[in-house]
């Protein structure tokens, strides 16, 4: 099963959160690093369960970016390539949850492949 959570870009992650949480009741949680994840239900954030994040704009983060759970971005990003996308980055490991690499679809979006430590 493959799950799909969100990511969205801000220029001020304290701004993002206080707008998503007074627009919409989303529920936040600052990691150690400049990241926040959210839960959309309103219930206190499981990092193990969060729907998606909101992090700092960047090069590959411009707009709204689907996370693609994979079990193996190793055997994943090859699969990127031959469908006739574009690999963005190298994988890079986010603190103690998992690792993330960016890569284009065929269509130039760009989205965010998320292998989990976190069994």
């Amino acid at each position: 099963m493959t799950r799909v959570k969100f990511e969205l870009p801000a220029d001020d992650l304290q701004r993002a959160k206080s707008f998503y949480r007074n627009v919409f009741g989303w529920e936040t949680q600052q990691l150690p690093f400049e990241y926040v994840l959210v839960d959309t239900d309103g219930e206190p954030v499981d990092p193990a369960d969060s729907d998606g994040g909101i992090s700092p704009r960047t090069e590959f983060v411009q707009g709204p970016v689907l996370i693609i759970e994979v079990e193996s971005i190793d055997d994943v990003a090859p699969k990127v390539e031959q469908a006739g996308g574009v690999l963005l980055n190298e994988k890079q490991r986010v603190g103690d949850f998992g690792f993330s690499q960016y890569v284009k679809d065929s269509e130039g979006s760009v989205l965010c492949l998320w292998e989990s430590l976190q069994g």
